[in-house]
Order: C-alpha cells, then sequence, then structure tokens
C-alpha cells in the first residue's frame, strides 16, 4: 500500500508501506508546531459511510483537549479535487464526497467546511499502531499519533437537528406502536451468520425496520423498509431502535454508541473494529 501525505490540497505518494502508520515499538507523533496553531483539519482518505463515521468522534475530543481549537472538515468540493481518481472505488454511492455532511452536519464541535487549506494536514495515514494487537479501533491509532492519552468514549456519534428528529419520529409512528428494532443486509453480506442474525431477531420479537439487499430467508415481523429514506434519518431510526442486527457496513458501524449492536464481521475487522459492537 502506498502512504500519502497531503499539502497544499494535493496528495504526494511517498512510498509504499506494508501498514499504514507507524508501530508503537517506533512510533512518531505530529509536531508541536501544528498542535500549537490549533488549527485542525481532519481528513480521510476514504469515503465510505463508515469510513467517516467510525473517526466521527474526533472533533469533540480535538476541542476537550483543546477548549480555543478549531476544527475543520474537507468540504466534498475539496475532496473531489484531490480524491477524484479514486471515485470510482465508491460506486455505490451516488457522490460518496458527500458522506462529510452525512457525518458531520449539525455537529457542534465542527467548525465548518473548507475548500482548500495550506501546508501539510495529517490525514488518516499518520497513526500509530500495535503489532501484537490488529483490532485497535482507527480513531484511537490516530489519537495516539496526536498526542492523546485517553481514549475513552470515542465510539462513532452523530448529531441531528429538531427538524430531523420530528421526521424520523412521525415515520415510526406511523409505522410501529412500540419498541422496534432494525436490520441492514447491505449488497457485501452473502449469509454468514444467518442462523445468528435469526436467533437475535427471534429473541427480541420486535417489527423490525429494515434494508436488506437479499433477505437470505431471514424471517422477521416487517414495518418499513428504509432504502427510500434519506440516510441520516436511516441512521436515526436505526439509533432509536432496541437493537441493531445486520453485516459490517458504515451504517451499522456507526451507532452503537446509541443501541445494542449485534454485527456480523468481514474476516477481519483490523481497525474497524468498535469496542461496544457485539460481533456474531
Amino acid at each position: 500500500m502506498i502512504f500519502w501525505r497531503t499539502w497544499n490540497n494535493k496528495v504526494y505518494a511517498t512510498g509504499e508501506v506494508d501498514k499504514l502508520g507507524f508501530s508503537l515499538n517506533d512510533p512518531s507523533y505530529i509536531p508541536d508546531e501544528y498542535l500549537e496553531k490549533e488549527n485542525f483539519i481532519l481528513l480521510r482518505t476514504c469515503f465510505g459511510l463508515g469510513d467517516w463515521g467510525i473517526i466521527s468522534a474526533f472533533p469533540r475530543k480535538l476541542k476537550e483537549k483543546y477548549p480555543n481549537c478549531k476544527v475543520w472538515i474537507p468540504s466534498p468540493k475539496l475532496l473531489r479535487e484531490m480524491f477524484g481518481k479514486l471515485e470510482h472505488n465508491w460506486s455505490s454511492w451516488n457522490d460518496p464526497f458527500q458522506v462529510v455532511h452525512t457525518i458531520f452536519d449539525n455537529n457542534p464541535y465542527v467548525d465548518g467546511f473548507i475548500d482548500s487549506f495550506k501546508d501539510e494536514v495529517y490525514n488518516d495515514h499518520f497513526r500509530i499502531y500495535d503489532e501484537n494487537n490488529t483490532e485497535i479501533p482507527l480513531i484511537e491509532q490516530m489519537l495516539k499519533f496526536w498526542h492523546f492519552e485517553d481514549f475513552t468514549n470515542i465510539e462513532p456519534e452523530l448529531y441531528w437537528t429538531n427538524k430531523e428528529k420530528t421526521f424520523a419520529n412521525k415515520i415510526i409512528k406511523e409505522h410501529c406502536s412500540g419498541k422496534f428494532g432494525t436490520l441492514l443486509l447491505s449488497n457485501k453480506y452473502k449469509g454468514e451468520g444467518k442462523n445468528q442474525i435469526q436467533k437475535l431477531i427471534d429473541k427480541y420479537n420486535l417489527p423490525m425496520f429494515y434494508w436488506t439487499s437479499n433477505e437470505y430467508g431471514i424471517k422477521f415481523k416487517k414495518c418499513l423498509d428504509l432504502n427510500h429514506i434519506d440516510t441520516r434519518i436511516q441512521l436515526l431510526i436505526k439509533s432509536l431502535g432496541e437493537f441493531s442486527i445486520g453485516n459490517q457496513t458504515g451504517a451499522n458501524d456507526i451507532i452503537p454508541r446509541y443501541t445494542k449492536s449485534f454485527i456480523v464481521p468481514r474476516e477481519k475487522l483490523g481497525s474497524n473494529f468498535i469496542k461496544s459492537v457485539k460481533y456474531i
């Protein structure tokens, strides 16, 4: 894989590496001069919902440690300028660079979206990994590079508007009279863990809001197909359920802060590991 540095709105390949970041045995850290400026830009080099979602607590952690700092997120315009050639890697999304709005809109710890930056921005390739433990959340690895020692309360987080909350609750009341669960089986799901999913659905025995590319014979009480609902509203509805279940995908990865989350993992979790998820 290629290690990227990002400077003055440009991406530079600095060489081939076996693993992104720096080993805990020989770490490198963000320069003190950068931290002293307290003008921070959060930049990922992947553009799936979960890619940005799993580091969504980063702005709050920065504000807690540096109360006077500014935290900026690259705009879709800037991301397209920098990474447009990679857009096809996220072809399931109409515009993958809009993901930053899905994740960070209404976030009180974000000062805004920027169309350009000067000098170096320390993107997600700058992290500190533990060679003896591959399942450390990416945000924790990045925070270590930023000189953090507190890795509590780093679960993904979203901030919805009152209008979004009213709309989501209206949908819920129209299709469900009480408690509910949510099921999401993405187009990457191939039937793994089907029996465990069915057992948990049967155990809760609740009506389900759902989004499935294929139900694989799984039986559940249907509330509403969320396929045509705005993504942020989908995530809000999922967060309000008694439990969420499905395969490992962005929309499942970023709500365990709010509800019990059961996820069928991919073969290897790696830095996508989330501590509060129950992997089945």
